[in-house]
């Protein structure tokens, strides 16, 4: 073990030192003049690639993120690392005191809050209890948690919050492990707000259509766009199939399938050297022996918290002043997050005291529990916003976007764009960025290349709308310094890096679907034919690579879930 610690340090030692030579012997040449942006070029790639094999090495997230902010910084002040430890510092404060990022910590911290409350009531068990008496095996727990990732498209925050605390009692019951859950928990967040229709994505999406359109002189409607764009958005459609079979199939590979085994046959559902990111198995947060488990007593708190977010959604978006379509397309999820997620709160402790349910000390106590146990996950958020921060400054989706430039083929621009998409949502962690960084690039390109070769400009203009969305999603399901991808480990109780590992071999799979798709395109085949291809492709490949599951029947007492 000494060893092992030993060579880790080391190693985290020497790629500091090299990155470091690599800013200090590169970083002079790259601005151009002193009081212009400078451009890094591949060497913009570094405070990505830095923190995320940190991370992958160490599998100390914060200190590896922070570390590729440090590097970032640095190049920003020229190659001195003091400053540029400075300039790290300076992006963590920044990401505390946006009021965006400090609403989305308030949530992440009172939704904690909330679960410990349910747990001190009963609601939690409660529930456990009646969805253990439906479900008979791990499959049907499985496939609960992927419908229940379908019934709430508005939000993929909101998705991830609710899908992962409602369902975490029932997978653990089934010995399913954490790396599954968070896989199924990710993959039918932003999958399915990006192509729902009607989401809080709508807004973005839509607007960064519509100001391309418009500057081109293009009269057809952005939400039009948008709409014809969704068969394209082959990703995300293959992935949120495939997250049904691989949950009804009982089969996994690569990593998976050793996680899935070892939770089957030992009742671990996290390794031996995971660190989880919630752990609402304390047992100051166990209900005393007289609290009664009623069912109304999670089904309350829930419906309260998704009904305060939905309405509060339609409130900020406008409603009733506009329609829920719009409404919903412009509200601010921020806002409503932190606001029901507050409001949840004080509902649930007044409905239960109204019961007599716990004292107010107890009930408060497992509100403070419950923040305490999502505090590490609510760091390791703040650190991915600190890198993303300083991948900004540094250029790299520029750098990225850039490497595209001559491939001119309106038929294959689709493919050219998800390809391209997908590298610069893993290296930046957004992919609402990366929409911002790459549709302005893509629109154009198509509009300008379709004319040059005499194709109606909106022959390849959907699929590329769509295909830039869905390379989008990809790579900021692959990243480990993405928020979602902490909140899905955060919510379910995960081990962070853990969950990318696993889930990477999986939508690799359904970005190979995707590609056949886009591939497609290019040859010019009918969109519902590209679909199935796409969607056959990835299920038949994990079909190929998968083994199955060797399931044991939970033991009737309560399964340790090693947190």
């Amino acid at each position: 073990m000494l060893g092992k610690r030993y060579s880790i340090k080391k190693i985290l030692l020497v790629a500091t030192v090299v990155t470091l030579a690599l800013l200090f012997s590169g970083v002079a040449l790259a601005a151009d003049a002193a009081d212009s942006k400078p451009d890094f070029g591949i060497l913009s790639l570094l405070p990505p690639v830095v923190a995320i094999a940190l991370a992958m090495i160490t599998r100390q997230t914060v200190p590896a993120l922070f570390v590729g902010a440090w590097v970032g910084g640095t190049m920003l002040a020229g190659g001195n690392p003091i400053s540029g430890f400075g300039k790290g510092v300076e992006f963590v404060w920044n990401s505390l005191g946006d009021p965006w990022g400090a609403r989305i910590v308030l949530t992440s911290l009172t939704m904690g809050g909330l679960v410990g409350i349910m747990r001190v009531g009963g609601g939690i068990d409660a529930v456990v209890r009646w969805i253990t008496s439906k479900i008979r095996n791990a499959k049907g727990a499985m496939l609960a948690t992927s419908a229940a990732g379908l019934i709430i498209f508005f939000e993929d925050y909101v998705n991830t919050v609710v899908v992962g605390t409602a369902m975490t009692p029932i997978t653990d019951k089934y010995r399913i492990s954490k790396e599954k859950l968070s896989y199924i928990v990710d993959s039918t967040a932003a999958p399915v707000a990006c192509v729902a229709g009607i989401s809080s994505w709508i807004a973005f999406m839509v607007g960064q259509i519509e100001t391309q359109f418009t500057s081109l002189g293009i009269s057809y409607s952005g939400y039009g766009a948008y709409l014809q764009s969704i068969p394209f958005i082959l990703y995300n459609l293959a992935a949120i199939v495939l997250v049904f079979v691989v949950s009804g199939s009982g089969r996994d590979f690569g990593p998976m399938l050793k996680a899935e085994r070892r939770a089957r046959e030992t009742g671990k559902l996290l390794g031996d050297d995971a660190t989880p990111l919630l752990n609402t198995e304390s047992d100051n947060l166990a209900p005393a022996d007289d609290t009664p488990a009623k069912m109304m007593n999670f089904i309350v708190p829930l419906v309260v918290l998704v009904g305060l977010i939905f309405f509060l959604m339609l409130n900020t978006g406008g409603w009733p002043g506009v329609s829920i379509q719009t409404a919903i397309g412009a509200a601010s999820s921020s806002h409503s997050l932190v606001w029901g997620s507050f409001g949840a709160i004080w509902i649930t402790l007044i409905f239960y005291k109204i019961q007599g349910i716990a004292t107010w000390s107890a009930l408060f106590e497992g509100y403070i529990e419950g923040m305490r146990s999502i505090f590490m996950g609510t760091l390791i958020l703040i650190f991915a916003w600190t890198i993303g921060s300083a991948i900004k400054g540094v250029g790299t989706a520029d750098f990225l976007v850039g490497l595209s430039e001559g491939l001119l083929s309106p038929a294959w621009i689709p493919l050219i764009a998800f390809i391209i998409a997908a590298v610069v949502s893993f290296s930046t962690g957004t992919s609402y960025g990366t929409m911002g960084v790459v549709i302005p690039i893509v629109i154009p390109l198509v509009h300008a290349t379709s004319g040059l070769t005499g194709i109606d400009p909106m022959t390849f203009m959907f699929p590329a709308i769509g295909s830039v969305f869905a390379g989008a999603v990809f790579g900021d399901h692959c990243s480990p310094i993405s928020d979602t991808t902490v909140m899905s480990s955060m919510f379910t109780g995960s081990d962070h890096i853990d969950h990318v590992k696993t889930q990477v071999p999986y939508a690799l799979v359904a970005a190979c679907g995707a590609v056949v798709g886009y591939i497609g395109v290019a040859l010019g085949l009918p969109a519902i034919i590209n679909l199935i291809l796409s969607i056959g492709s990835a299920v038949g490949l994990f079909w190929i690579l998968s083994k199955p599951i060797e399931e044991s029947t939970p033991a009737s007492s309560d399964v340790s879930s090693n947190t």
